[in-house]
């Protein structure tokens, strides 16, 4: 006589409003009261406390899956379609930016972890979201970090079946931290986790080199070219005349006179301040303060003399486009350092940008325009 052995399993309902409550790290007598309100019509407590309690024990079941998502897209222990699976998934790693922006720059180690609790005060989010969240982050760079021939943001779709949006935010949070830039000086606290985010994918895009491993490192020889540039342009009277007012003339048109005889005045240190955060980039203790330099060099260097963001973005443009005009530069350099001149720029144009802010009237008066 065979011998059979059958198991059976029922579909798993995932109840989407109490699987946020898990994720939000509130535990089961929360979550009951939390949910209580939105029941209709009225249950009795304890009829909804077991059912949270049964829901939260299906989403611990899948806890330590989760933390290996290939492996939990192919596994059957769970009756999960595919999209349900990659729902779970997309939701598990999804963050609160207020979190991350507490975390954004340090190193992912136990000190950081420990300090969770004060993110948690700062933030209002459980300890132990929190705790979610910094684990995902040193989970996603420890298993990308020693990976090859992928970007950074293919490697993490690839290991972690995330979105692409999803993805490519992890990759610039996971940017920031490997190369330690310092987002917490006062000078910064008035800019998001978006600011950061946006300027950590100008950064990649721009300021990397091209090569096999997947976390992108700053470009030597771009900073390299940015030390030759400030040679050339700075130290020749004559390219430094012409470039200016190359730059002076195709801003005539747009704009003010006082607010362009301003900045003309004052051309050569804008010029130097750029090739110097340009010189920076593979300087490891140096790139840290990339931020400040951006915010206190450049970004107040525009503020000072009234100029908007429109206005900088015509100006960048225009830097970009008379360097190849700028005939006392020989052709010959003119050509050597055309498109590092224009990476520079870019990135610079993009960043600053993005951190404009209007500040109080006592800051910028404790602030020098040729610092």
């Amino acid at each position: 006589m065979s011998e059979w052995m059958v198991t059976t399993s029922s579909a798993v309902v995932l109840d989407e409003s109490i699987l946020q409550l898990w994720l939000l790290g509130h535990n089961v007598d929360q979550a009951t009261v939390l949910r209580m309100p939105a029941i209709q019509p009225p249950v009795p407590a304890r009829v909804l406390k077991s059912y949270i309690t049964s829901q939260y024990r299906t989403y611990e079941m899948m806890h330590h899956y989760l933390h290996h998502p290939r492996h939990f897209a192919g596994q059957f222990m769970f009756p999960l379609s595919h999209s349900a699976k990659q729902h779970l998934i997309e939701r598990y790693y999804s963050f609160d930016e207020s979190v991350i922006r507490e975390i954004l720059g340090k190193k992912l180690n136990s000190r950081t972890r420990k300090d969770l609790d004060e993110v948690h005060e700062k933030t209002g989010v459980k300890l132990t979201s929190c705790r979610r969240q910094f684990d995902n982050l040193k989970r996603v760079m420890k298993k990308v970090e020693d990976a090859e021939g992928r970007t950074l943001v293919q490697d993490i779709e690839h290991q972690f079946l995330l979105p692409h949006h999803l993805a490519r935010q992890y990759a610039h949070i996971l940017f920031i931290a490997d190369n330690k830039l310092d987002t917490f000086r006062k000078r910064l606290s008035c800019y998001q986790f978006q600011d950061f985010e946006y300027c950590g994918s100008v950064f990649m895009q721009y300021w990397t080199a091209s090569t096999t491993d997947t976390l992108p490192e700053f470009d030597p020889l771009l900073a390299q070219d940015a030390r030759d540039l400030r040679s050339l342009m700075l130290n020749d009277r004559a390219v430094l005349d012409e470039f200016r007012n190359r730059v002076s003339n195709n801003l005539s048109q747009s704009a003010h006179p006082p607010v362009l005889e301003r900045i003309q005045s004052n051309f050569k240190v804008v010029l130097r301040n750029m090739l110097s955060i340009g010189c920076m980039i593979n300087q490891q203790k140096e790139v840290r303060n990339i931020f400040v330099e951006l915010t206190d060099k450049l970004v107040d260097a525009f503020l000072q003399v009234g100029w908007s963001p429109v206005d900088m973005e015509l100006f960048y443009n225009s830097m970009v486009a008379e360097f190849q005009n700028t005939t006392s530069l020989t052709s010959r350099y003119r050509e050597r350092y055309g498109t590092s001149w224009i990476r520079l720029v870019t990135g610079i144009q993009l960043a600053s940008i993005r951190l404009y802010r209007q500040p109080t009237t006592q800051s910028l008066l404790t602030r020098s325009f040729t610092r």
